[in-house]
């Protein structure tokens, strides 16, 4: 059996996440790390940090000697660059989100289908230890049927990059960037989207073309609502989300890197319980590089597959093209 630490790994992209994913394999213990980026200063600043990865000439070149590609470019990018990876014959990491429409997916998934190779998308914050726990807590039926969910994140953007402008956030994709809270009040909710109202556009004072705040109305097909707000321009950051179930609320507040509260009221011994776990930023990638890499060596099921990485896009999709009804949009 093979191990993953003999993978042969190409990452496509030498931008934050680029080199976030690069340090962690190598902690991880990956052997053989190669590296392409159409900005050979990005490269060269990444091989200075880590001085093992190998540079390629071209991301071509780069997939005839490697076993998995990372594509961590522009999201336009994504689907085309992981169709040629696949026809090279190597398996597929794709940072979120998995495109900036439904276009072409449909081809991705079919081809990785036939060519029998593993697509995981990079929903990181599936993986983060607090909401995994609320969402066993969820599962196990601490609050009963999930009714409704509220969920929140805001950061100011200029802070967090000061060359924010030079983006490309800036100008096309702004605070729907910001989707992984989307996919996670899909993932609570566990059903298929009816409906989908939005109101987004540039409303603060960060100057930038793209949306800078964005919010989210959708109905379930059973009985079960969400809100969801993404902003670029909040001072603090924030992120938390609230679960109301027929027999209690949920509530956990995963603001900080370091640490998250879980606050769970039951209905039946009318008392609040608070849980406090200590993390840091790296775990939930850690844990979703591990997964990915034992899926492809061990023939295991994706857990952030193509489907589950469509669910958010789709919503998105639907919200940018006014389009209410989310079966109207084209699925996988």
């Amino acid at each position: 059996m093979q191990d993953w630490k003999d993978l042969k790994l190409l990452l496509a992209g030498c931008g934050s996440i680029g080199k976030r994913h690069a340090r962690i394999l190598t902690e991880l213990g990956v052997k053989e790390l190669y590296v392409f980026d159409p900005n050979p200063e990005s490269v060269d600043a990444l091989i200075r940090e880590l001085p093992h990865i190998k540079k390629c000439d071209s991301y071509e070149a780069g997939l005839q000697i490697v076993d998995a590609a990372y594509i961590m470019t522009p999201t336009r990018l994504h689907v085309p660059m992981a169709i040629q990876a696949i026809d090279a014959g190597c398996h597929v990491f794709i940072e979120k989100p998995i495109s900036l429409t439904m276009e072409g997916v449909s081809e991705l998934a079919n081809l990785a289908e036939s060519k029998v190779k593993k697509v995981m998308v990079g929903l990181c914050t599936r993986y983060h230890e607090g909401i995994r726990k609320a969402k066993s807590m969820l599962d196990s039926g601490r609050i009963g049927r999930l009714v409704s969910i509220r969920s929140l994140v805001g950061e100011h953007f200029p802070s967090v990059h000061p060359q924010y402008k030079t983006m490309y956030y800036a100008k096309y994709s702004g605070a729907f960037e910001l989707m992984h809270d989307l996919d996670l009040a899909l993932w609570f909710a566990n059903q298929q989207v009816e409906k989908v109202m939005s109101v987004y556009g540039s409303f603060s004072d960060i100057d930038i073309e793209a949306p800078d705040t964005v919010e989210f109305l959708l109905k379930f097909e059973d009985r079960c609502t969400a809100t969801v707000h993404l902003d670029f321009f909040q001072m603090p950051r924030r992120r938390n989300m609230e679960l109301i179930g027929t027999q209690g609320v949920l509530m956990i507040d995963f603001t900080s890197w370091d640490e998250y509260t879980i606050s769970i009221y039951d209905a039946l011994s009318q008392q609040w319980e608070h849980q406090k776990g200590l993390t840091q930023r790296d775990d939930m990638f850690r844990d979703e590089n591990l997964d990915f890499l034992e899926s492809v060596v061990n023939d295991l099921p994706i857990f952030c597959d193509i489907i589950e990485g469509c669910k958010s896009l789709r919503v998105i999709e639907a919200a940018q093209t006014k389009t209410e009804d989310i079966n109207l949009i084209q699925n996988i």
